[in-house]
């Protein structure tokens, strides 16, 4: 049987300017189908995360996030594309909830042309240096202040210069066992401070364009070293993207645009029984 779902991707977290923010591809689902079809859909589509949907009551979707590589438990510029599909399809008018495996996440329009997504803080702890990772970044030991494990390896380093000239060892960053690897750094005067953010082992991303799932461990770290709650970001990747955070105590919110730039459908060819 062959099956069809609709499909748009969704670049979230923008800048003024053309192919800018992280994409996502958004599917909506008229039921649940298996782990290994989701799987192999977001493999095929290649997107670093592939956004599920599936009905869940007024104003409540369940959300599933795949890498190319895995499923995993918290993905922000992918739910952020999500509530800007609904709001844009009209499915949506007031706050969206969604059932994640993260637990309860909720995307509201912030009134001014964007959207806010509200995340479960990840306050970062200290931790070691790797052996090898700063060979593999390609940066001096004088040129670390900080190094920090929460969902990912979090390394802050000097100056923001240092962030946008990494050029790493991808194939040994995704040796670590760790989600992902975030290089961080002070901004210089635009925004409160800049990243970049690289897969670890089983992700099936090399670099992520703008996470916004890092950024519950990046803003309060920033927060607690800068002494203010309210902080622009800035993702340093090739496409490069912006994002505002709120640190609360135990949330963070975070507020970004989004654009549709393509629509279609992926053809499935599953028997999906009822």
């Amino acid at each position: 049987m062959l099956q069809e779902l609709p499909v748009v991707r969704v670049s979230a977290f923008v800048r003024n300017r053309p192919y800018s923010g992280n994409t996502a591809s958004v599917v909506r689902l008229p039921r649940m189908l298996p782990d290994e079809v989701l799987q192999a859909l977001a493999r095929r589509n290649g997107d670093s995360e592939t956004a599920f949907l599936l009905a869940a009551g007024e104003g409540r979707w369940q959300l599933r996030w795949f890498t190319p590589g895995m499923e995993v438990d918290l993905c922000g510029h992918a739910t952020l594309a999500a509530g800007h599909h609904l709001y844009e399809e009209s499915l949506a008018t007031g706050p969206i909830a969604f059932e994640t495996l993260s637990g309860e996440l909720v995307v509201d329009t912030d009134g001014d042309g964007g959207l806010s997504l509200d995340l479960p803080i990840d306050r970062p702890r200290q931790y070691q240096m790797p052996e090898g990772l700063l060979a593999a970044l390609g940066i001096r030991e004088s040129d670390v202040q900080s190094v920090h494990l929460s969902r990912d390896l979090i390394i802050t380093v000097e100056e923001a210069r240092i962030v946008s000239q990494l050029e790493p060892n991808h194939q040994f960053l995704q040796s670590l066992s760790v989600r992902g690897i975030a290089i961080t750094a002070a901004g210089d005067g635009e925004v409160d401070f800049v990243s970049r953010w690289f897969g670890g082992d089983g992700i099936g991303v090399v670099e992520d364009p703008v996470t916004g799932s890092a950024h519950a461990a990046l803003a309060p770290l920033w927060a607690d070293r800068l002494g203010k709650n309210r902080l622009q970001a800035q993702q340093l990747s090739q496409e490069g993207g912006v994002l505002q955070c709120i640190v609360n105590e135990e949330r963070v919110t975070l507020l970004g645009r989004c654009h549709s730039w393509l629509r279609g459908s992926l053809q499935v060819d599953h028997v999906v029984k009822g």
